[in-house]
């Protein structure tokens, strides 16, 4: 394949009929790119944010070929590892949009690459990359109709006053994901006991479409108690005020955490897989 570069896109030509070019996205194809996603909301939800609430901290590219989407790559730079993700139709498109995405993000030509996608597109990628570890996980989603809220004491609206006490719990937990910055994208909850804050449940993105709960987390000294539910109980409620669909991701294995998310109504919709890459 030949790779031809123009001042604002890629062309990347496989044969003479068929022109793919690869964009930076703008306001020609924000909207475009926006109908494309919606139209699997829970499965596209983190590519979604990339390019609307998190647009600002993105480095995002387009596929298109006669005007026509066909797919879109994004870096997230606000991670503490270099993550990516993709949505591509079979063919050309994602070893272009993952080259394209490299000029842009030159730290993905030599460093090791995390993805977090469905399971299906790990099987895409893995014939483009080299696999260094994948991970699965399920997608467990609620909705209104299925939330089954629980009440206790001690549980609140997590603030900026708080930050300190949940770097102080992210860091006794081991978070991989955790940043300061974290209550810019939503709310969070977190359950005290006295002073200390023993739990929390945050959100990594909220937009109209979908809102990911994540960096949920319980003190070692306080598991197995029910406060890192009543957490997310009770964010899921708040959060039901800004979007209709609300998920989060759990590793497979994880039995425990999973009967804990299906008691409140909560049920895995689909497999992902957390992808650990470099480029080949």
């Amino acid at each position: 394949m030949d790779i031809t570069c123009y001042p604002n896109h890629l062309q990347w030509e496989k044969n003479d009929t068929m022109t793919l070019q690869i964009s930076e996205l703008d306001d020609n194809w924000q909207g475009y790119a926006v109908a494309y996603l919606r139209r699997t909301p829970y499965r596209n939800a983190i590519p979604l944010a990339h390019i609307t609430q998190l647009r600002q901290r993105c480095d995002v590219v387009v596929a298109h070929r006669q005007g026509l989407i066909q797919g879109i790559a994004s870096h997230y730079r606000d991670l503490p590892f270099l993550g990516i993700t993709f949505v591509a139709e079979q063919g050309s498109p994602l070893p272009a949009l993952l080259a394209a995405l490299a000029r842009r993000v030159p730290a993905m030509q030599t460093d090791l690459i995390s993805t977090v996608v469905p399971e299906h597109r790990a099987q895409q990628l893995r014939a483009h990359v080299h696999l260094e570890s994948v991970t699965i996980e399920w997608q467990m989603v609620v909705e209104p109709e299925t939330l089954k809220p629980i009440e206790r004491p001690g549980v609140r609206r997590l603030r900026e006053i708080d930050l300190p006490a949940m770097d102080i719990l992210a860091r006794a937990c081991g978070m991989m994901t955790w940043r300061p910055g974290v209550l810019a994208n939503g709310p969070a909850f977190g359950a005290f006991v006295g002073e200390q804050l023993v739990a929390m449940a945050a959100t990594h993105f909220v937009t109209v479409d979908a809102i990911e709960i994540g960096n949920v987390a319980t003190h070692p000294d306080y598991r197995q108690q029910g406060f890192a539910r009543a957490c997310i109980s009770a964010l899921a409620r708040a959060g039901f005020r800004l979007a209709p669909r609300i998920y989060l991701l759990v590793v497979i294995d994880h039995i425990h955490a999973i009967e804990t998310y299906r008691r409140l109504g909560f049920w895995p919709s689909e497999r992902f897989a957390f992808v650990r890459f470099k480029l080949s």
